[in-house]
């Protein structure tokens, strides 16, 4: 699944979840929080092994959106906790 999918989908459920006291709505966000930091782990051992300048660029700003995401989403997620008992 490409990044942007990722993000789409966890902006989704993110925003669904603080409506919904749904178990398994959190359990899907936790699912592509994982695949989220899968892909973090895969770009970084894209970059480490890049060697054009250009396309170290394009990867490091990958990995950045992939982060940021990320830990918004871990943040919200966390916020979430109560209603996901």
């Amino acid at each position: 699944m490409g990044l942007d999918k990722l993000i789409k989908k966890l902006k989704q459920k993110l925003n669904k979840g603080h409506k919904s006291k749904n178990e398994n709505r959190c359990e899907q966000i936790d699912s592509l929080l994982e695949k989220l930091k899968k892909k973090e782990r895969e770009l970084k051992n894209l970059l480490a092994d890049e060697n054009d300048k250009s396309e170290r660029k394009h990867l490091k700003l990958e990995l950045k959106i992939a982060s940021v995401e990320r830990k918004k989403g871990l943040k919200r997620r966390a916020e979430l906790k109560k209603k996901c008992k």
